[in-house]
């Protein structure tokens, strides 16, 4: 029996785990006389089976399999501390790479004496993939899915690599101190390189980085977050005039020591409360704003930090308000979005 394997796969590609990566398993030959024609296909990282796929061809001469579960287990250990590190330090330095994987399609039927018959395609190279996916969208845009590679939709980032997704219109406006993130996809890994490091790295240069980054005297507090394609970005919002302080006092009925007349009191342990802030995007237009909206603020993966005395410490973000204005052709003026900052540490 003949084993052909197509679709998203191969040297020098790189596909994000989040998103369907198909692989076709087509066979030929087999005897009519078999009840069954089994298809398998594994997915190798390692030297280990990360996943396993099996399906009956019921007289088809092909099975798609999608494989992102599998490429999601390559990176199922995968800590966003080290890059947090990194942006406190200002330090410009690859964080991780992508990963190489392989696969390999196995073929099972009976033939005519009843006897199992097993082929297989031999391990072939699967290429890579980074943590990440494309939206709905950007998946419509692409022509063929055996070409959705992380480099592929036009119109990402050049500033920011095909693993932001910034809008590309200028221009980005952070505060006069503000640390901006630069985050690449190559072939070879993935490389988040902060700004201003101590020294700015030969490979900058204005041409090669849009949109313009506006540094503003305005109080901004700088973020960062993790976007929907696995990658740390930065961005800074505007502190507004309010902090809030929870804190909650709790009351316990003390017994005293014996006595001949027995007696209690009251003892009461106060708890340090979380702090939180108000704050805005500032006035941005309206693709900004649909970034702060549905990036900062809708990311599926709900992980942001924020600088604080000179750290970068969890915080937990979320809307002011259930529904948020991206742009009003009645008003002349631009839209801002608003939001909750509050400490995700206690004390």
């Amino acid at each position: 029996m003949a084993i052909t394997v197509s679709g998203m796969f191969g040297a020098n590609r790189t596909f994000f785990a989040d998103s369907p990566v198909v692989v076709t398993v087509g066979v030929s030959g087999w005897g009519a006389e078999s009840p069954f024609t089994i298809i398998r296909l594994e997915v190798i990282y390692d030297d280990s089976v990360v996943g396993s796929f099996k399906a009956d061809t019921g007289g088809q001469v092909a099975i798609d399999f999608d494989i992102s579960t599998a490429l999601r287990a390559i990176w199922s250990d995968y800590d966003f501390t080290g890059e947090v590190a990194r942006a406190n330090t200002q330090t410009a330095g690859p964080v991780r790479a992508s990963r190489a994987y392989s696969i390999k399609a196995y073929s099972e039927y009976l033939d005519g004496d009843g006897e199992l018959v097993t082929s297989t395609s031999g391990e072939l190279d699967g290429g890579r993939c980074a943590i990440g996916g494309y939206t709905e969208w950007e998946r419509s845009q692409i022509g063929s899915g055996a070409h959705g590679d992380v480099g592929y939709v036009s119109g990402t980032n050049r500033r920011n690599g095909d693993a932001s997704t910034k809008p590309t219109s200028s221009p980005e406006r952070v505060g006069s101190t503000s640390v901006t993130s630069w985050v690449d996809v190559s072939d070879a890994d993935t490389r988040s390189v902060y700004y201003p490091p101590s020294t700015t790295p030969a490979a900058d240069s204005t041409s090669a980085h849009a949109p313009l980054v506006v540094r503003d005297s305005e109080p901004y507090t700088d973020f960062l977050f993790v976007n929907r394609r696995g990658a740390v970005e930065t961005c800074s919002g505007r502190m507004l005039e309010a902090m809030q302080m929870e804190v909650e006092t709790k009351k316990y009925s003390r017994v005293e020591r014996p006595a001949f007349v027995p007696s209690r009191s009251l003892m009461a342990i106060g708890t340090d409360g979380r702090r939180s802030w108000q704050m805005s995007s500032g006035k941005q237009t309206r693709d900004w704003c649909e970034w702060w909206t549905q990036e900062f603020l809708g990311g599926k993966r709900r992980r942001w930090w924020m600088k604080y005395k000179g750290s970068y410490v969890p915080v937990i973000v979320e809307p002011a308000k259930k529904s948020t204005t991206i742009y009003d052709r009645s008003k002349q003026n631009m839209e801002s979005v608003e939001f909750t900052v509050t400490l995700a540490l206690e004390g």
